[in-house]
C-alpha cells in the first residue's frame, strides 16, 4: 500500500511538472494581444487643415493686441482645447497673453477667417473621428462669440 501511494504521490507530482511546461511553452508561443491605441493616428485630411488652420488662427491672435476686453485670451484658450480634443499639444507661447505693442484689427480678422475655414473643413469632413469633430467645432464656435464680443468690446471703447 505504502509503494502504491507512493507511486500516485510521484505520478501526480510529475504530471504536475509537465503540465506546467506545457502551459509555460504555450504561453510562450501565444500572439500578443493587440494594445488598444489611446488617440487615432490616421487623421483625416480635413481634420489635418482645420488643425492647421486652428493653429494659424492662433498665431494671428497672438498679434492682434489686447484691446479687446479679455475676449482674444479666451479665444485662444478655446483654441488649444480644440487642439487637444483633437490630440495635437498646443504649443503656448509667451506672447499669447501679453499686450502687443498697438493692436491689429487685421491680425484679428485674419485670426476668425482661419477659424470659420476650420470650421468649414470639420463641416466638409464627414468623419464623426470619435465625436471630436463636434467637440472641436463645438469650440471652435465660443472662440468666434469670443472674438465677436471682443470686437464689441473695442467698439464701445473707441480702440476699434
Amino acid at each position: 500500500m505504502h509503494i502504491r501511494f507512493t507511486t500516485v504521490v510521484v505520478a501526480l507530482a510529475t504530471s504536475l511538472s509537465i503540465s506546467s511546461v506545457v502551459c509555460g511553452a504555450q504561453m510562450q508561443t501565444a500572439a500578443p494581444r493587440p494594445q488598444r491605441a489611446a488617440v487615432q493616428r490616421d487623421v483625416p485630411a480635413e481634420f489635418e487643415a482645420a488643425i492647421s488652420k486652428m493653429q494659424s488662427a492662433k498665431s494671428s491672435l497672438e498679434k492682434a493686441g489686447d484691446k479687446w476686453g479679455g475676449h482674444r485670451v479666451r479665444a485662444i484658450r478655446l483654441i488649444d482645447h480644440a487642439l487637444r480634443v483633437v490630440g495635437q499639444p498646443p504649443t503656448p507661447s509667451q506672447t499669447e497673453t501679453e499686450s502687443g505693442p498697438k493692436d491689429e484689427p487685421a491680425e484679428l480678422q485674419d485670426g476668425i477667417a482661419a477659424l470659420q475655414s476650420a470650421e468649414s473643413d470639420f463641416e466638409q469632413s464627414g468623419n464623426q473621428w470619435g465625436g471630436r469633430r463636434e467637440k472641436a467645432m463645438s469650440l471652435i464656435n465660443e472662440a468666434l462669440k469670443e472674438l465677436q464680443l471682443g470686437i464689441d468690446y473695442a467698439q464701445s471703447h473707441g480702440t476699434y
